[in-house]
């Protein structure tokens, strides 16, 4: 078993204390410790944490630990872990995430020594009304320093619906140096973490949801306008990757379509559930690799004796769909299509897409009336 290093910086949160302590506590793996700090917030923040950490169920694997300076920790990790660890993982104080997460990762990271950098997909939910904003769908198709546009600070990633860049739950091997930033006040650090690792070697994203973050009005990162000196660390990591990007670990991208499928149920848990996907027939290897991404689902492929049916309709034409509805019945159906054609303008892509949309609802409201429930994404390759 790997041994995980979780770090969360706490500044200002009092409300979200309590959660995060208890989804520690859930969390099903033994060998991790939780590193934690107060930022120097002006509420009563540190003294909340201070009293939930001496009532934790597990606090012989929590660490409270004082910073020199302000965002220490957020930007420097490292320095709060010896070498006895083999991942450090983020986790912000603000935000939730799966308990099983680290036996997922422990599974595909324990034999891949050449892999320095890791995250997962991830639920954006707003605070406001606890309403799905949407899911990252994140397509590991090439480099990075390739795909430079997509990451850039000026691409508004708190309103983009297509998350085609980083997941979260983002963790670095415990064998990259200290981090060299030069504004320890800067706020950005997703892709600075995420390019200073890669430039170390592969990096590897595992497409299964397992983090929550909430668009929050109150939150420095989700402000609307970005702050002075936001990313003022973006280029130091950028010029690390580009001399030496460490590429890509591609081994879900033969069932791209079959785990954005299953990423869209988020009805409930899928978590000891009976489920089938519906897809195209896959090799046996294919199937292990989607079989222990979801280890602690009742998973069947194209099967009707199942309690949740979850269709990638990319490879069903109407009249496959009508057959296999007829069989199913009465059960709990998602429905997910991705277009992956090329479109040079916005409306071309609209028009692709109400089209499969109607293409596809016309069979479904035969049996399901308007009631229908689904999550039916696009995803545009090379815009």
């Amino acid at each position: 078993m790997l041994k995980f290093g979780i770090y969360t910086t706490f500044y200002n949160c009092e409300r979200f204390v309590d959660r995060i302590f208890k989804s520690i506590e859930n969390i099903n793996y033994h060998y991790f410790e939780w590193h934690i700090t107060d930022d120097f917030s002006t509420d009563n923040t540190k003294q909340m944490v201070l009293d939930r950490l001496s009532k934790s169920s597990v606090k012989n694997k929590i660490h409270y630990m004082e910073q020199t300076e302000k965002k220490q920790m957020y930007w420097k990790p490292n320095l709060f872990f010896d070498g006895s660890f083999d991942w450090i993982i983020l986790i912000d104080a603000d935000d939730d995430f799966d308990p099983n997460f680290l036996n997922v990762y422990n599974y595909f990271l324990r034999d891949k020594n050449n892999i320095t950098l890791v995250s997962s997909d991830f639920i954006k939910i707003n605070e406001d009304n606890n309403s799905l904003h949407s899911i990252s769908y994140v397509s590991n198709d090439d480099v990075m320093s390739k795909k430079i546009k997509r990451y850039h600070p000026s691409c508004d990633y708190l309103n983009n619906t297509s998350y085609s860049c980083f997941g979260h739950l983002r963790g670095f091997k415990n064998v990259i140096p200290s981090f060299d930033v030069t504004d320890m006040l800067a706020c950005a650090e997703d892709s600075y973490h995420v390019f200073w690792s890669n430039s170390f070697g592969q990096y590897l994203h595992i497409p299964r949801p397992m983090y929550k973050w909430y668009l929050r009005n109150d939150s420095e990162s989700h402000n609307k306008i970005v702050p002075p000196n936001f990313n003022a660390n973006f280029d130091i990591a950028l010029n690390k990757l580009n001399e030496n990007d460490g590429g890509v670990f591609m081994m879900f991208n033969d069932v791209y379509i079959e785990t954005c499928s299953l990423s869209s149920y988020t009805k409930k848990s899928l978590l000891g559930q009976n489920v089938t996907l519906w897809t195209r027939p896959l090799s046996e290897m294919n199937k292990d690799i989607i079989g222990s991404l979801y280890y602690d689902v009742k998973l069947k492929f194209n099967d009707i004796n199942s309690d949740i049916h979850i269709f990638a309709l990319n490879y069903f034409n109407e009249v496959e769909l009508d057959s296999i509805l007829r069989k199913v019945g009465d059960k709990d159906l998602v429905f997910y299509y991705q277009n992956q054609k090329y479109h040079e303008t916005h409306e071309q892509k609209d028009i692709e897409l109400q089209t499969q949309i109607e293409k596809y609802s016309s069979v479904i409201r035969k049996y399901r009336g308007f009631s229908w429930w689904s999550y039916i994404r696009h995803f545009i390759i090379n815009t």
